[in-house]
């Protein structure tokens, strides 16, 4: 009650060993905190390799974006148009459920990164499984729990579209001919962006929804496109 609607609510990775909960008792006893390592940041099992999270749900924030630009602009010289536009859209995040389910099945790429733990570097699935699950660990045994190791920065910058025109008409000179302009254009073509999965600009569900805006869950990405075109005048 009394938060904005839209946000995206769960658990919160654990960073420190003397980090509270909601009532602000220790999450994790003093006398415990040898068997624990902050590993990328995140409070690890030494022995079940497995990442902490919280028991208590958190708002992770507000998906929207703080702002959209475009920038669109045209040159043009002798025979020849150069037009194209460049989408910004800053402060937006998704929850990468898809990668989530990756991890679920254990066929996410990042399974195969090496991660140091007791002075030990592997590739522990044990770790990376948490994320999805963390049953390992001494926290929530959370499976299909949202989990803010999911909800990534989704800005970009991308160039949605670009042309480059040609009039051949002064070099054809054909009398019937005022006209013969050649188009090459594209869509879609370059994005900019640190989010990891396949668009940072689709969600699952449309701007207005209130149960998965913000949520890439296996949607579709923008796709590219190229097209040629001729212009003819007589």
């Amino acid at each position: 009650p009394g938060q904005k609607i839209g946000q995206i609510f769960g658990s919160k990775t654990i960073t420190s060993l003397s980090q509270t909960d909601a009532t602000g008792a220790p999450i994790i006893a003093k006398a415990d905190y040898g068997k624990y390592q902050i590993v990328n940041g995140k409070v690890v099992d030494t022995a079940s390799k497995g990442i902490q999270f919280t028991d208590d749900s958190y708002s992770f924030g507000d998906p929207n974006p703080k702002f959209n630009v475009s920038f669109i602009n045209g040159v043009n010289y002798k025979n020849f148009s150069l037009n194209f536009q460049f989408d910004w859209v800053y402060g937006s995040h998704l929850y990468n459920q898809t990668k989530e389910w990756m991890y679920r099945d254990g066929i996410s790429g990042d399974y195969a990164v090496p991660v140091t733990i007791a002075g030990q570097t592997e590739a522990y699935v044990a770790y990376y499984r948490s994320a999805y699950a963390d049953k390992f660990g001494s926290q929530n045994g959370n499976r299909d729990g949202t989990k803010d190791y999911f909800y990534e920065s989704s800005s970009f910058l991308r160039l949605r579209n670009v042309s480059l025109a040609v009039d051949l008409a002064p070099y054809i000179k054909v009398p019937a001919l005022k006209k013969v302009q050649l188009v090459f254009s594209a869509r879609n073509i370059w994005t900019k962006t640190k989010y990891t999965g396949f668009d940072p600009e689709i969600s699952s569900g449309s701007t207005n929804s209130s149960y998965d805006r913000g949520v890439d869950h296996n949607s579709l990405p923008n796709v590219k496109a190229y097209q040629v075109g001729l212009n003819v005048g007589l």
